[in-house]
């Protein structure tokens, strides 16, 4: 069930503030398990929220996770390995990019504002900006900026041919606040804000469902703001008017291992023979001939990590020479 399935997230290496931001949402985790009421403050009720997650969740790990009834996605499809045809190991993590950005107080509370533009700006910065620079440490540049058309980014979230797959599943954005709730709720003034427009423009950019491909919880992190000034988080770099806006997108692995695995078919090497060869020739003759290495390699518990790197030289190296006409 999905209870067994981990989630391994990814972060761009160029992330500003990423410490702060990771505890951050790792308090936020921990916060939602251990003290809900205290914790989200917009006013979907707990039971629907969390079937809102478990649902959707659900949904998307039987797309790629196998199960009591769901095939689920492999690394790697199938290659020839020694004229036999050998499937790939099952995904068995959720793979998923996370991305964060600072709000100041006032921008934060325009995002409730359903009659500005506020809304639909933060969705283009978080879509634009924020997504983007995550999902490229898994996506080459040239499949994640803009298209031309009505919704710019549905190439990436709801693609319309049936050839196509999407590399997003589902996004989810959460505001940490680093306030009380009561405080929220005093300055907002309101207990409830179902964030529509943001929901509106999203489906308008990426042409993705808005109601089950978007989650969005606002979070108050009660313990960050409220100590004083001689608390321990002094200097922890958490500030009352920093809203860290963190974006999760659950990607499509089908196409990660893919786009790592297709550059290495694109050119022919000269190997030292006068032979021409492909890439895996390259970084992987000498280790597929290795046998001891191998051995040693099961020995030690890495067997599936081997199997992967035989699946992945012989696909590249299979798929090079049908390019190349080796």
């Amino acid at each position: 069930g999905a209870a067994k399935r981990r989630r391994l997230l990814m972060y761009p290496h160029d992330q500003g503030n990423l410490l702060t931001c990771v505890n951050a949402s790792q308090v936020a985790d921990h916060a939602l398990k251990s003290n809900y009421a205290a914790t989200v403050f917009t006013k979907l009720d707990q039971a629907d929220f969390m079937n809102r997650v478990a649902r959707r969740y659900k949904a998307y790990a039987d797309l790629v996770t196998a199960s009591d009834f769901a095939k689920g996605a492999r690394w790697i499809s199938q290659a020839m390995i020694g004229g036999d045809k050998i499937l790939g190991p099952n995904v068995h993590s959720i793979l998923a990019v996370r991305g964060y950005d600072i709000l100041n107080l006032d921008e934060y509370m325009e995002s409730f504002n359903d009659v500005s533009a506020a809304p639909e700006r933060l969705i283009r910065r978080v879509v634009q900006s924020v997504a983007t620079n995550a999902l490229k440490t898994l996506f080459p540049m040239d499949m994640l900026g803009e298209s031309s058309g009505a919704q710019p980014f549905s190439h990436i979230f709801a693609p319309a041919g049936n050839s196509e797959q999407a590399l997003v599943y589902y996004t989810d954005i959460r505001f940490l606040v680093p306030t009380s709730i009561d405080k929220l709720r005093m300055i907002t003034g309101s207990r409830g804000a179902d964030r529509g427009r943001m929901r509106e423009a999203y489906g308008q950019m990426t042409g993705a469902d808005p109601m089950t491909g978007l989650s969005i919880i606002d979070l108050c992190l009660p313990f960050l703001a409220d100590m004083g000034e001689e608390s321990w988080q002094t200097g922890t770099g958490l500030n009352e008017d920093e809203i860290i806006v963190e974006v999760t997108m659950a990607v499509n692995p089908a196409i990660v291992w893919k786009n790592l695995l297709e550059p290495t078919t694109n050119e022919v090497f000269d190997l030292p023979k006068g032979k021409k060869g492909t890439s895996a020739n390259v970084w992987g003759d000498m280790f597929m001939t290795n046998e001891p290495l191998h051995e040693k390699m099961v020995k030690d518990g890495q067997g599936h990590y081997l199997n992967l790197l035989r699946l992945c030289y012989h696909w590249s190296h299979d798929k090079s020479k049908e390019i190349h006409g080796l």
